[in-house]
């Protein structure tokens, strides 16, 4: 049993609880028990207990002198937005983060057992390895023979990740001088709208997550006109391997409003037909970006 609260446990436990909450279909206004979810996650009270504590900060709960918490809403605060894939089927929990976010910090070695990130999280070892599944999925760790998971090198690697943008100059550009190329009318018009709304606000409320989901959308959108799997999948796993790097790069970049204005003009050129002057432009967009990346990945990659 967890008999600690880290704030990583409490925001874990806080998820888990408001998962169940609309799994049950439980209605507001209705009584929460801590001993319920003891019972129900085999945790002790003091981390339940700091879990509806973090519940009642973002507003799906609330507290009552004497009588104890009580259901508010269930899509206030984050979770009406954390429940959301990072992309479609995607199974990256926010703990995949915490570990890939601390193994960058260097808080955490390149070779870790499950034992040990149990530990480090105050978490069951069947909730880590959930976690590590997934992040071997996504590229981001493989399993030791025998005992263990070991970071894999292109999160720590400069070169790789200069690797990964030299790639997808290879392939992008490429797509859209595929004979077959089309464009999707519906999809370019909600990329047309995100991405106007985003440059007449600056950016100024768009966070890393966002950034990254905004960028991938985009990139992948306009490669799917190709209607050439190769292409489309090889950048779909480019985009998984470089998600986390990318999150610590849009938090160090100035504004994204720049590389959308870019991406505004590249939708210009292909429902235009210019496909090949897109084709062109896509590359000196492409390679800007991997420029003003490499620099601010410089400090990241200093470890």
């Amino acid at each position: 049993m967890v008999n600690s609260a880290s704030p990583l446990t409490a925001e874990l436990l806080a998820k888990r609880i408001h998962t169940l909450i609309n799994e049950e279909a439980i209605p507001v206004g209705s009584h929460l028990t801590e001993a319920s979810y003891v019972t129900k996650l085999k945790v002790s009270r003091t981390p339940i207990r700091a879990a509806f504590q973090f519940l009642e900060e973002q507003g799906v709960v609330k507290r009552q002198p004497n009588r104890g918490f009580f259901l508010v809403d269930t899509k206030r605060g984050l979770f009406a937005d954390a429940d959301e894939p990072l992309e479609q089927g995607s199974s990256i929990s926010p703990l995949c983060f915490t570990i890939g976010v601390d193994y960058l910090k260097n808080q955490i070695a390149g070779k870790i057992t499950e034992a040990e990130l149990a530990k480090k999280y105050t978490l069951g070892r069947s909730t880590v390895l959930q976690a590590m599944h997934a992040m071997e999925a996504e590229g981001w760790v493989s399993r030791l023979l025998g005992y263990g998971w070991e970071f894999n090198e292109f999160l720590t690697s400069q070169a790789t990740y200069d690797q990964c943008f030299r790639f997808r100059l290879l392939i992008e550009p490429a797509a859209l001088r595929e004979p077959g190329y089309q464009v999707n009318e519906k999809v370019f018009g909600q990329l047309r709208q995100s991405l106007t709304e985003a440059v007449s606000e600056e950016g100024s409320t768009i966070s890393e997550r966002q950034m990254y989901i905004n960028g991938t959308y985009f990139h992948e959108s306009i490669v799917n006109g190709s209607n050439n799997q190769f292409l489309i999948e090889s950048l779909k796993r480019a985009n998984r391997l470089r998600r986390l790097i990318e999150y610590h790069v849009y938090a160090r970049r100035e504004s994204p409003v720049p590389e959308y204005k870019e991406h505004l003009a590249i939708l210009d050129l292909l429902e235009a037909g210019d496909n090949q002057q897109a084709a062109v432009y896509l590359t000196e967009h492409l390679e800007r970006t991997r420029q003003e990346k490499m620099r601010i990945a410089q400090g990241i990659f200093a470890r």
